[in-house]
Protein backbone atom coordinates (compact mmCIF):
# COMPACT_ATOMS: atom_id res chain seq x y z
CA UNK A 1 0.00 0.00 0.00
CA UNK A 2 1.48 3.70 -0.92
CA UNK A 3 2.67 5.78 1.84
CA UNK A 4 -0.18 8.42 1.71
CA UNK A 5 -2.59 5.74 1.64
CA UNK A 6 -1.19 4.32 4.75
CA UNK A 7 -1.65 8.03 6.23
CA UNK A 8 -4.79 8.53 5.73
CA UNK A 9 -5.45 5.23 7.10
CA UNK A 10 -3.30 5.30 10.17
CA UNK A 11 -3.60 9.28 11.21
CA UNK A 12 -7.26 9.19 12.34
CA UNK A 13 -6.72 6.20 13.77
CA UNK A 14 -3.78 7.56 16.17
CA UNK A 15 -6.35 10.12 16.96
CA UNK A 16 -8.97 8.17 18.24
CA UNK A 17 -6.73 6.29 20.08
CA UNK A 18 -5.14 9.20 21.50
CA UNK A 19 -8.75 10.49 23.04
CA UNK A 20 -9.52 7.23 23.69
CA UNK A 21 -7.16 7.14 25.93
CA UNK A 22 -8.03 9.37 28.39
CA UNK A 23 -8.69 8.12 32.12
CA UNK A 24 -12.89 6.85 32.59
CA UNK A 25 -13.41 7.41 36.44
CA UNK A 26 -14.23 4.04 37.57
CA UNK A 27 -16.03 2.85 40.58
CA UNK A 28 -15.56 -0.71 40.47
CA UNK A 29 -12.10 -2.77 41.44
CA UNK A 30 -9.19 -4.20 39.01
CA UNK A 31 -8.25 -0.76 37.54
CA UNK A 32 -4.28 -1.25 36.90
CA UNK A 33 -2.12 1.02 34.69
CA UNK A 34 -2.49 0.40 30.98
CA UNK A 35 0.61 -1.87 29.61
CA UNK A 36 2.25 -1.97 25.88
CA UNK A 37 2.79 -5.64 24.80
CA UNK A 38 6.32 -6.24 24.07
CA UNK A 39 7.82 -3.63 25.51
CA UNK A 40 10.14 -2.81 28.72
CA UNK A 41 11.62 0.06 30.99
CA UNK A 42 14.99 -0.12 31.52
CA UNK A 43 16.01 2.31 34.71
CA UNK A 44 19.92 3.15 34.17
CA UNK A 45 22.27 6.04 35.81
CA UNK A 46 24.53 6.90 33.16
CA UNK A 47 28.22 6.44 33.95
CA UNK A 48 29.99 9.46 32.96
CA UNK A 49 27.25 11.84 34.15
CA UNK A 50 25.28 10.09 37.28
CA UNK A 51 22.29 10.92 35.68
CA UNK A 52 19.30 8.75 36.12
CA UNK A 53 17.33 7.75 32.39
CA UNK A 54 14.91 5.30 31.51
CA UNK A 55 15.21 3.12 28.01
CA UNK A 56 11.78 1.98 26.71
CA UNK A 57 12.30 -1.00 24.23
CA UNK A 58 9.67 -2.84 21.82
CA UNK A 59 10.69 -6.05 20.72
CA UNK A 60 8.64 -7.54 17.55
CA UNK A 61 6.49 -10.33 18.02
CA UNK A 62 7.98 -13.87 16.93
CA UNK A 63 11.67 -15.14 15.58
CA UNK A 64 14.14 -12.36 15.27
CA UNK A 65 15.70 -12.79 11.74
CA UNK A 66 19.19 -14.08 11.16
CA UNK A 67 20.66 -10.48 11.04
CA UNK A 68 18.96 -9.56 13.81
CA UNK A 69 15.58 -7.00 14.22
CA UNK A 70 16.23 -3.35 12.49
CA UNK A 71 16.38 -0.81 15.43
CA UNK A 72 14.32 2.39 15.49
CA UNK A 73 15.97 4.81 18.14
CA UNK A 74 14.04 8.05 19.37
CA UNK A 75 14.53 11.00 21.48
CA UNK A 76 11.86 12.58 23.54
CA UNK A 77 10.76 8.43 24.52
CA UNK A 78 8.14 9.93 27.41
CA UNK A 79 6.32 11.78 23.77
CA UNK A 80 7.37 9.40 21.25
CA UNK A 81 7.65 5.63 22.42
CA UNK A 82 3.45 4.57 22.16
CA UNK A 83 3.26 6.79 19.27
CA UNK A 84 6.34 4.82 17.30
CA UNK A 85 5.46 1.27 18.94
CA UNK A 86 1.44 1.79 17.73
CA UNK A 87 2.51 2.49 14.31
CA UNK A 88 5.25 -0.33 14.22
CA UNK A 89 2.53 -2.67 15.15
CA UNK A 90 0.65 -2.00 11.83
CA UNK A 91 3.47 -1.60 9.42
CA UNK A 92 5.45 -4.30 10.91
CA UNK A 93 2.37 -6.53 9.88
CA UNK A 94 3.03 -5.41 6.24
CA UNK A 95 6.96 -5.33 6.39
CA UNK A 96 6.36 -8.98 7.04
CA UNK A 97 3.56 -9.84 4.45
CA UNK A 98 6.30 -7.98 1.61
CA UNK A 99 9.43 -10.59 3.27
CA UNK A 100 10.88 -7.63 5.05
CA UNK A 101 11.83 -7.28 8.39
CA UNK A 102 9.86 -6.17 11.21
CA UNK A 103 11.27 -2.98 13.40
CA UNK A 104 12.10 -2.54 16.81
CA UNK A 105 11.87 0.70 18.70
CA UNK A 106 14.29 1.85 21.74
CA UNK A 107 13.39 5.56 23.25
CA UNK A 108 15.43 7.32 25.52
CA UNK A 109 13.42 9.12 28.08
CA UNK A 110 13.88 11.10 31.74
CA UNK A 111 12.89 9.64 35.17
CA UNK A 112 9.57 10.17 35.60
CA UNK A 113 8.08 13.26 36.77
CA UNK A 114 11.65 14.88 36.42
CA UNK A 115 11.93 15.47 32.90
CA UNK A 116 12.09 19.69 32.47
CA UNK A 117 12.16 22.16 29.36
CA UNK A 118 15.64 23.18 30.86
CA UNK A 119 17.15 19.68 30.81
CA UNK A 120 16.05 18.72 27.40
CA UNK A 121 17.48 22.34 26.19
CA UNK A 122 20.98 21.00 27.75
CA UNK A 123 20.94 17.81 27.06
CA UNK A 124 19.35 18.73 22.85
CA UNK A 125 21.83 21.44 21.90
CA UNK A 126 25.48 20.85 20.14
CA UNK A 127 28.45 22.71 21.68
CA UNK A 128 29.05 26.10 19.79
CA UNK A 129 31.68 26.44 17.35
CA UNK A 130 32.01 29.82 18.80
CA UNK A 131 35.54 30.87 19.78
CA UNK A 132 33.88 32.42 22.53
CA UNK A 133 32.29 29.63 23.93
CA UNK A 134 28.60 31.80 23.72
CA UNK A 135 25.94 30.56 21.51
CA UNK A 136 23.89 32.51 19.87
CA UNK A 137 20.05 32.12 20.60
CA UNK A 138 16.66 34.13 19.37
CA UNK A 139 14.83 35.73 22.25
CA UNK A 140 12.66 33.46 24.15
CA UNK A 141 9.08 34.58 23.61
CA UNK A 142 8.47 34.07 27.54
CA UNK A 143 11.26 36.58 27.95
CA UNK A 144 13.44 34.28 30.65
CA UNK A 145 16.99 33.89 29.99
CA UNK A 146 18.32 30.68 28.30
CA UNK A 147 19.15 27.49 30.58
CA UNK A 148 22.33 26.10 30.25
CA UNK A 149 23.20 24.57 26.50
CA UNK A 150 25.41 22.64 25.08
CA UNK A 151 25.22 19.06 26.43
CA UNK A 152 24.28 17.38 23.11
CA UNK A 153 27.59 15.41 22.43
CA UNK A 154 27.68 14.06 25.76
CA UNK A 155 24.03 12.82 25.13
CA UNK A 156 24.85 11.45 22.25
CA UNK A 157 27.85 9.74 23.58
CA UNK A 158 25.46 8.63 26.20
CA UNK A 159 23.71 6.55 23.15
CA UNK A 160 26.59 4.81 21.78
CA UNK A 161 28.33 3.96 24.88
CA UNK A 162 25.38 2.47 27.22
CA UNK A 163 22.23 2.88 25.09
CA UNK A 164 22.91 0.49 22.15
CA UNK A 165 24.47 -1.99 24.68
CA UNK A 166 21.41 -1.92 26.76
CA UNK A 167 19.32 -2.59 23.26
CA UNK A 168 21.38 -5.74 22.58
CA UNK A 169 20.81 -7.02 25.97
CA UNK A 170 16.98 -6.37 25.21
CA UNK A 171 17.08 -7.85 21.67
CA UNK A 172 19.94 -9.90 21.31
CA UNK A 173 23.54 -8.74 20.37
CA UNK A 174 23.06 -8.94 16.71
CA UNK A 175 20.65 -6.26 15.16
CA UNK A 176 19.87 -5.15 11.53
CA UNK A 177 20.01 -1.41 10.27
CA UNK A 178 19.83 1.34 12.86
CA UNK A 179 17.89 4.33 12.35
CA UNK A 180 17.50 7.56 14.07
CA UNK A 181 14.64 9.58 14.85
CA UNK A 182 14.20 12.90 16.78
CA UNK A 183 11.72 15.60 16.55
CA UNK A 184 12.66 19.51 16.87
CA UNK A 185 15.60 19.77 19.00
CA UNK A 186 15.49 15.55 18.66
CA UNK A 187 15.61 16.74 15.20
CA UNK A 188 18.43 18.59 15.47
CA UNK A 189 20.53 16.59 17.15
CA UNK A 190 19.92 14.10 14.70
CA UNK A 191 22.03 16.34 12.16
CA UNK A 192 24.01 16.52 14.95
CA UNK A 193 24.74 12.49 14.79
CA UNK A 194 24.82 12.98 11.38
CA UNK A 195 27.58 15.44 10.69
CA UNK A 196 29.90 14.29 13.56
CA UNK A 197 29.49 10.62 13.04
CA UNK A 198 28.46 9.81 9.87
CA UNK A 199 28.51 5.85 10.49
CA UNK A 200 26.92 5.78 13.88
CA UNK A 201 23.33 4.72 12.39
CA UNK A 202 22.37 3.74 8.79
CA UNK A 203 19.17 6.39 8.72
CA UNK A 204 18.17 9.48 9.89
CA UNK A 205 15.19 10.94 10.27
CA UNK A 206 14.90 14.81 11.84
CA UNK A 207 11.35 16.31 11.88
CA UNK A 208 11.30 19.83 11.83
CA UNK A 209 14.93 20.11 12.98
CA UNK A 210 15.68 22.92 15.06
CA UNK A 211 18.13 24.20 12.74
CA UNK A 212 17.81 28.28 14.24
CA UNK A 213 19.74 26.92 16.96
CA UNK A 214 23.06 29.09 17.35
CA UNK A 215 22.97 30.95 14.38
CA UNK A 216 21.94 27.49 12.27
CA UNK A 217 25.55 25.90 13.25
CA UNK A 218 24.40 22.92 12.21
CA UNK A 219 24.16 24.21 7.86
CA UNK A 220 27.85 24.76 8.59
CA UNK A 221 28.80 21.63 9.87
CA UNK A 222 26.84 19.42 7.11
CA UNK A 223 28.66 22.12 4.47
CA UNK A 224 31.75 20.68 5.83
CA UNK A 225 30.68 17.41 5.83
CA UNK A 226 29.58 17.54 2.42
CA UNK A 227 33.07 19.22 1.14
CA UNK A 228 34.92 15.97 1.60
CA UNK A 229 35.74 13.62 -0.45
CA UNK A 230 32.84 10.62 -0.75
CA UNK A 231 34.19 7.22 0.23
CA UNK A 232 35.90 5.63 -2.40
CA UNK A 233 34.98 2.05 -1.24
CA UNK A 234 31.72 0.09 -3.21
CA UNK A 235 31.20 -1.49 -0.09
CA UNK A 236 31.73 2.02 2.36
CA UNK A 237 27.39 2.51 3.26
CA UNK A 238 26.21 5.79 2.48
CA UNK A 239 23.72 6.65 5.34
CA UNK A 240 19.98 7.46 4.53
CA UNK A 241 18.67 11.06 5.76
CA UNK A 242 14.88 12.23 5.50
CA UNK A 243 14.23 15.29 6.77
CA UNK A 244 10.40 16.29 7.02
CA UNK A 245 8.97 19.64 8.10
CA UNK A 246 4.98 21.14 8.53
CA UNK A 247 4.37 23.44 5.54
CA UNK A 248 2.48 25.34 8.14
CA UNK A 249 5.26 25.62 10.77
CA UNK A 250 6.33 29.63 10.21
CA UNK A 251 2.17 30.63 9.62
CA UNK A 252 0.81 31.56 13.45
CA UNK A 253 -2.47 30.04 14.44
CA UNK A 254 -4.81 30.24 17.29
CA UNK A 255 -3.56 26.65 18.65
CA UNK A 256 0.45 28.93 18.59
CA UNK A 257 -0.84 30.84 21.93
CA UNK A 258 0.51 30.36 24.77
CA UNK A 259 -0.45 31.38 28.90
CA UNK A 260 2.15 33.83 29.92
CA UNK A 261 3.35 35.38 26.25
CA UNK A 262 2.21 37.78 24.51
CA UNK A 263 0.99 37.01 20.97
CA UNK A 264 3.57 39.33 19.04
CA UNK A 265 6.26 37.82 21.19
CA UNK A 266 5.25 34.16 20.48
CA UNK A 267 4.65 35.43 16.25
CA UNK A 268 8.67 36.94 15.89
CA UNK A 269 9.64 33.49 18.05
CA UNK A 270 7.72 31.24 14.86
CA UNK A 271 9.07 33.75 12.26
CA UNK A 272 12.33 33.80 13.79
CA UNK A 273 13.07 30.10 13.79
CA UNK A 274 12.25 29.86 10.04
CA UNK A 275 11.70 26.45 10.45
CA UNK A 276 10.30 25.53 6.70
CA UNK A 277 12.93 28.14 5.12
CA UNK A 278 15.58 26.53 7.54
CA UNK A 279 14.60 23.10 6.02
CA UNK A 280 14.91 24.12 2.82
CA UNK A 281 17.89 25.32 2.77
CA UNK A 282 19.10 22.05 4.17
CA UNK A 283 17.79 20.37 1.16
CA UNK A 284 19.15 22.41 -1.42
CA UNK A 285 22.60 22.26 0.45
CA UNK A 286 22.39 18.55 0.19
CA UNK A 287 21.03 18.29 -3.01
CA UNK A 288 23.84 20.86 -4.87
CA UNK A 289 26.49 18.28 -2.86
CA UNK A 290 25.30 15.51 -1.22
CA UNK A 291 25.83 13.11 -4.25
CA UNK A 292 27.83 10.29 -3.07
CA UNK A 293 27.39 11.39 0.84
CA UNK A 294 23.89 10.79 1.41
CA UNK A 295 20.70 9.02 0.16
CA UNK A 296 18.20 12.10 0.21
CA UNK A 297 14.89 12.47 0.86
CA UNK A 298 12.81 15.60 2.09
CA UNK A 299 8.64 16.27 2.54
CA UNK A 300 7.25 19.52 3.80
CA UNK A 301 3.46 18.35 5.07
CA UNK A 302 1.14 20.21 3.77
CA UNK A 303 -0.92 22.25 6.38
CA UNK A 304 0.61 20.62 8.95
CA UNK A 305 2.32 22.81 12.13
CA UNK A 306 5.08 22.14 14.29
CA UNK A 307 3.20 19.76 16.25
CA UNK A 308 1.12 17.59 14.15
CA UNK A 309 3.81 17.45 11.28
CA UNK A 310 5.18 14.75 14.16
CA UNK A 311 2.45 12.45 13.99
CA UNK A 312 3.32 12.46 9.70
CA UNK A 313 7.38 12.24 10.33
CA UNK A 314 6.82 9.71 13.12
CA UNK A 315 4.84 6.87 10.58
CA UNK A 316 7.50 7.99 8.26
CA UNK A 317 10.56 7.69 10.40
CA UNK A 318 9.12 4.09 11.03
CA UNK A 319 8.58 3.44 7.38
CA UNK A 320 12.12 4.66 7.07
CA UNK A 321 13.46 2.25 9.36
CA UNK A 322 12.07 -0.82 7.47
CA UNK A 323 12.94 0.39 4.41
CA UNK A 324 16.90 1.23 5.82
CA UNK A 325 19.65 -0.92 4.92
CA UNK A 326 23.46 -0.51 5.85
Amino acid sequence: MPLPALRSLIVPCLAALVAAGTPARASGQGVVPARIEGAVEIAFTAKASGEDFRLLVFRPEGKAPAGGWPVLYSFDGEDSFALLTDISRTLNGLAVRTGRSPVAVAAIAWPRGRASVDRRVYDMTPPTARADGVHVMPERPNGRPWPKLGGGDAFLALIEDEVKPLVHSVLGESTGPQTLFGHSLGGLMVLRRLVTDPGSFACYAASSPSIWVDDRQVLADLDRLLARPPAASADASVPGLRVTVGGAEEEFGPQDARAGEGVEARRRWISSNAMVTNARALAGLVEEKGEGHLRFSYEEYEGRTHQTSRILAALDAVQLAIDCTD
